[in-house]
């Protein structure tokens, strides 16, 4: 099981856009793409909090609206590199492949039919609406529907909140290098940490050899 946004596609910097574009609004300096992965946390509120921004129910969705304006038309974004061979060695071994990421659906498989990995994945459960809740009811749903043990699977993502909630639903995790947390908070957790996506082959002990 996959998380999408900075595991397999490409999108810190196009997170920093969006957040800037925020910050600009309410008057308030940007930053940039290190301190953002030193402040990133989860829910996104703790996130503006952090960085000045006062969030409430009254102003979230305009929050969110500005943001998605930015991110979603950001010309940086891209698949990780290596991310296309890891996934496609991955299915010829016969591993089922799912993603469970806080991207809203419609979004997330406008994704991967733009960057031609639907039929990549198994199951793909995003959430409805851009405010990221938490994948631990999606995750454990596509774990019933698949009669698939948590215990017997990989948690595959970039932040502790991915970590959190393989820990809650049972799964082991490794995290990678390449998203919305620094290498440093990532070794703090106490799980394995690769460099990207593209090692998660060799990492389960396939060989990739030529």
């Amino acid at each position: 099981m996959l998380d999408w946004n900075g595991t397999i596609q490409d999108d810190v910097r196009a997170a920093v856009n969006g957040t800037n574009a925020v910050l600009r609004d309410q008057g308030a300096p940007e930053i940039s793409l290190e301190r953002y992965r030193e402040v990133f946390s989860f829910p996104a509120r703790s996130c503006y909090g952090a960085l000045g921004i006062r969030a409430t129910d009254a102003n979230w969705r305009a929050l969110c609206d500005r943001f998605f304006s930015v991110f979603s038309s950001d010309p940086s974004i891209r698949l990780m590199p290596g991310a296309r061979p890891a996934l496609e060695t991955l299915r010829a071994a016969g591993i089922g492949l799912s993603i469970v990421s806080a991207s809203d659906e419609r979004e997330l498989l406008r994704s991967l039919d733009r960057h031609g990995l639907r039929g990549c994945f198994d199951a793909v459960s995003g959430q409805d609406g851009p405010s990221a809740s938490s994948k631990i009811s999606r995750a454990l749903a596509l774990f019933r529907s698949f009669g698939i043990s948590p215990a017997d699977a990989l948690f595959v993502g970039d932040t502790g909140h991915d970590l959190d909630a393989a820990r809650e639903i049972g799964c082991a995790c490794v995290l990678v290098a390449t998203g919305y947390e620094s290498r440093e908070r990532l070794s703090r957790r106490g799980v394995p940490v690769v460099d990207s996506v593209a090692e998660l082959p060799a990492f389960i002990g396939l060989d990739t050899r030529p």
